[in-house]
């Protein structure tokens, strides 16, 4: 693969993030209007619960044939282009699908789809980045585009929930309808090396292909490292979902000061952001994942040691700020180390990793607060003492692969093309 040119600046990228904050606006907007929808069609809790789940669903069901599929295709415009026609789809006609015969049932179906949609285009995302942008580039371009993440995850519900109390749930989503059409529209003008396409002979099975990036993750020893820390992040972050309960049932926190606590994870990660690319010109990657990691674990220490919920807001604030720093830097990393032939799936395999560690921490961290009669503070040790020793042993291996790309933008010994290394023993 030839390395791509493109910069931040460059017409291609700018058209990237521009459809791609407007999308996930309406990806923040789904996470409160589908629920809201159920729940109003329904009044059921138990089928509401359910609606907030999809995305988790999606890469559980989908995520290992997301790379595959996109690895196969090549153009991940292409990719991007249906997922983001088929969710404009499935959210125009939501509003008439909750009145069908097993409405409820038809929407849960109807929003999984659209989240496993969400899979494949997230998927092709991560090779677009990659094939868009120049070695040095990709750092600040992936904090941009999580930059719009956060924002959209803080907005879209707002947004969703001034439509709601104006237009009514039903209406209410059509403007996720529009947000995806609108995406769509800024990918049609641009244009992507696709690679050289497949001959025959290196078509195997989609079994194969799924293997061959499993096969490319345990031989590769910092691509497991990395694979490896990005599910601790999620097991470790789950313990975010005990936030709300320690701080009504320990610190007594008023409606507004919840609110407060739980908008302060994304502002910190709208503010790790703005940083990450001029750490990423200072200090090498590999040390910087590591650190922010290891900081997770004394944020979880600060949570559990949080009297009043002005600390807690603190310490969320920065446990979210280390969680997207960590999370850039490693997609960074990951598009620089990765050929771009097998991409789509290490990303996807990655990802639906993490995905599943996921509601295991919020299972884990539960099941320990209530084994300590509703102590929260111990799951939060318990994130805290996983989070450090999984950082640290780890950090060695990070420190030791150069992972910053050379000033005039060619690889370093860990580029694109790099040949995968086999794993130490001591992994």
């Amino acid at each position: 693969m030839a390395l791509s040119t493109g910069t931040v600046r460059g017409s291609t990228f700018r058209l990237l993030w521009s459809g791609q904050t407007i999308s996930v606006i309406g990806d923040g907007a789904a996470a409160l209007a589908v629920p809201l929808l159920v729940i109003h069609a329904t009044g059921s809790p138990v089928l509401g619960a359910l609606a907030a789940t999809p995305r988790t669903v999606a890469y559980l069901l989908v995520g290992f044939l997301a790379g595959p599929v996109v690895d196969r295709v090549r153009d991940p415009r292409r990719v991007m282009l249906v997922c983001d026609l088929l969710r404009f789809a499935v959210f125009g006609v939501l509003p008439a699908a909750v009145q069908a015969p097993f409405g409820p049932a038809l929407v849960l179906l109807l929003a999984f789809a659209a989240s496993s949609a969400g899979v494949f285009f997230e998927t092709a995302l991560a090779v677009a980045v990659q094939t868009s942008l120049r070695p040095q580039d990709l750092v600040t371009g992936n904090a941009r585009l999580e930059m719009s993440n956060q924002l959209g995850l803080l907005l879209g519900p707002a947004v969703i929930g001034t439509g709601v109390a104006a237009f009514g749930v039903p209406s209410a989503m059509w403007f996720n309808a529009v947000t995806f059409l609108l995406s769509a529209l800024t990918l049609v003008p641009m244009r992507f090396d696709a690679g050289t396409p497949a001959g025959p002979g290196a078509r195997a099975s989609v079994r194969r292909d799924m293997a061959e990036g499993l096969r490319y993750i345990r031989g590769h020893a910092l691509v497991m490292r990395l694979v490896s820390l990005q599910v601790v992040v999620n097991l470790v972050i789950a313990a975010e979902t005990l936030v709300v309960f320690y701080a009504t049932h320990d610190l007594h926190a008023s409606p507004t000061w919840i609110g407060v606590v739980l908008a302060a994870a994304g502002l910190g990660g709208v503010g790790a952001t703005s940083v990450a690319d001029a750490a990423a010109r200072r200090f090498d990657a590999g040390p910087l994942i590591a650190v922010s990691v290891i900081g997770l674990g004394g944020t979880l220490l600060a949570m559990g040691a949080a009297r009043d919920p002005l600390f807690l807001a603190a310490a969320n604030f920065l446990h979210g700020g280390l969680s997207v720093f960590a999370s850039v830097h490693i997609r960074a990393v990951r598009q620089r180390v990765v050929p771009a032939r097998l991409l789509g799936r290490v990303t996807a395999n990655a990802r639906t990793f993490a995905f599943a560690a996921n509601p295991l921490g919020a299972v884990l961290f539960g099941a320990i607060a209530a084994g300590a009669g509703g102590d929260a503070r111990w799951s939060f040790l318990t994130a805290a003492a996983l989070s450090v020793a999984s950082a640290a042993t780890a950090y060695r291996g990070l420190a030791a692969h150069r992972t910053r790309p050379a000033p005039d933008g060619a690889p370093g010994p860990a580029g694109p093309e790099a040949v995968p290394e086999p794993r130490a023993t001591s992994e």
